[in-house]
């Protein structure tokens, strides 16, 4: 109120709407004039359309204003590059409450003109901003430096090398032996691939070394290094075997070898008589016997000369180890004096008068 008596409102709104009374009086009197006030609606305006372009940096978020005036207030929605009506809250995008926009972990797909829309029922107002993404140099898997790696031997070993950066890099691995792979490619157990990674099949002991990946753009280049370790350890064979083993003439026996090793250890057994017998192989001469897929000795018809020690040998490119057992057949003997008898006047007399009753003997 000025000392002339004026009353000045300043942005007026609604609320400000109603009935004013000014009053005068001396000694003599007083009077009032009374004035009604009636806000018009009034259509929005945006402010601030000077800041028409932001540039942020990959993977840092960025805020859009919008702020915008307007009787009755305006309603603010957000329009993405892509045409598409943002929601109030999403993993990317978050509109507070004063209109600001906040777009988070701005990525390329993130580039281009938003548009900023306020509505009241009188009318609507309009604020492009651009986003662009800053040009920068690359950088790898979110890191940089060195990530040591340890595989062990026979699996495939992935190691990635996932770029950002603008504008896009180009990538380049270098193998421990110094060649280079400068594009997407696929050489014997190696591949390449178009999204970086580089993947050695079942992976052996001389692909110990460092591997580098490196990133390059007009803005400079990042590399990241991988120390990789093979590890391997000689046969340990686990399977419990027991000094002797005792079973029936004609009676299968599987004899069980289990073992851990890296490279995988291969089994092989020894016979009665040093013979060697490998894997898939059959030794058909007396008591069928084969080795099977699992490494376990199988004799399908044990007969008396079968006994003897039978060694299970496991064996890598680090080492071996071996356990046996004495595998003792058994006749099994009828109780009748008439085979008895048979057997005594038999060429294996000595061996029967073994098995037999000393009676009998």
């Amino acid at each position: 109120m000025f000392e002339n008596g004026t009353l000045l409102l300043q942005h007026i709104n609604k609320k400000d709407e109603g009935d004013y009374t000014c009053y005068a009086k001396n000694k003599l009197g007083k009077d009032e004039r009374k004035l009604s006030v009636r806000v018009a609606p009034k259509s929005p305006q945006i402010g601030l359309k000077s800041q028409s372009k932001v540039t942020v940096k990959l993977g840092e978020s960025t805020k859009l204003e919008c702020k915008a005036t307007g009787e009755p207030l305006p309603k603010i929605i957000w329009i993405s590059p892509q045409k598409d009506v943002i929601t109030l809250s999403t993993e990317k995008f978050e509109i507070m409450d004063d209109g600001m926009l906040i777009i988070k972990k701005v990525s390329l797909g993130d580039e281009g003109k938003y548009a900023c829309v306020a509505r009241n029922s009188v009318g609507g107002d309009i604020k492009y901003t651009m986003v662009e993404v800053e040009h920068q140099k690359p950088f790898i898997n979110g890191m940089k430096g060195e990530s040591g790696m340890r595989i062990t031997f026979g699996l495939n070993l992935n190691l990635p090398c996932t770029v950002e950066g603008w504008p896009q890099a180009s990538i380049t691995w270098t193998l421990p032996n110094g060649a280079v792979l400068d594009k997407p490619q696929t050489i014997g157990r190696i591949s390449f691939f178009n999204n970086g990674t580089l993947q050695i099949k079942q992976v052996a002991t001389f692909d110990k070394g460092t591997y580098i990946c490196k990133a390059t753009n007009a803005y400079g280049s990042t590399a990241l290094s991988y120390p990789v370790t093979v590890m391997v350890f000689p046969p340990r064979i686990t399977t419990t075997m027991p000094p002797i083993t005792k079973i029936n003439q004609g009676t299968p026996v599987i004899l069980q070898c289990v073992a851990n090793g890296m490279p995988k250890p291969d089994i092989s057994w020894t016979l009665p008589g040093r013979t060697t017998l490998l894997p898939q192989n059959r030794y058909t001469v007396r008591g069928g016997i084969h080795i099977s897929q699992e490494g376990y000795l199988v004799i399908q018809n044990p007969v008396l000369t079968n006994s003897g020690i039978y060694k299970c040998n496991a064996k890598n490119a680090l080492g071996t180890d071996f356990k046996s057992t004495y595998l003792q057949v058994t006749m099994i003997v009828r109780q009748n004096k008439d085979y008895a008898m048979h057997c005594i006047s038999g060429v294996v007399s000595i061996l029967c008068c073994y098995v037999l009753s000393r009676d009998i003997c």
